[in-house]
């Protein structure tokens, strides 16, 4: 077991437990057909911040993704059915309980089992955050590179239109 992903991964499951999933908010029609018409009110006028169904934050969403990718590998289905069990736990189920669930065996054995795919899971889950952490740094630093590109070709265009009209657009530089 990986401990600093053990730690990313439980917060992916208390995210995904008190905010839900990305994009889960009720839709007007699905609304009025659970309350057979309008929903009641809070009693409170005015806007409120959207809390449930808003979705989890930056790292939980990257251990979703990263998971996701994990899930599309081979093998990897079992290894999200056991991630969603350890870390999305909302029936309670203690350890044996989830390796007899997952069909891991029996026993000590079972147990072995259960802990040799956490490991893999971890693993996997680890080298996915970091292949992602690099295309993101690759793109940020692809992004500065056009940000100063464009607010230099901004500048050149502002400094020449000002020197056509005679105007000194800055002092001291040419």
């Amino acid at each position: 077991m990986i401990e600093a992903i053990e730690v990313l991964m439980t917060y992916w499951g208390e995210q995904l437990q008190k905010a839900g999933q990305p994009g889960a908010l009720p839709s007007s029609m699905g609304t009025l057909v659970e309350y057979q018409g309008c929903a009641p009110r809070g009693g409170m006028p005015g806007a409120r911040m959207l809390l449930a169904g808003a979705g989890p934050d930056y790292a939980a969403s990257e251990v979703e993704a990263a998971l996701g990718a994990v899930e599309r590998g081979d093998g990897g289905e079992a290894l999200g059915k056991l991630a969603r069990k350890r870390y999305l736990n909302t029936l309670g189920l203690t350890l044996d309980e989830q390796v007899y669930d997952l069909e891991l065996g029996r026993g000590e054995a079972g147990r072995r089992a259960y802990f040799r795919q956490l490991h893999k899971l971890h693993s996997l889950v680890q080298a996915e955050l970091l292949a992602r952490q690099a295309k993101q740094g690759g793109r940020r630093r692809e992004a500065r590179r056009d940000g100063e590109r464009m607010r230099k070709a901004a500048h050149d265009q502002a400094l020449a239109a000002h020197s056509a009209r005679g105007v000194e657009l800055f002092k001291g530089r040419s």
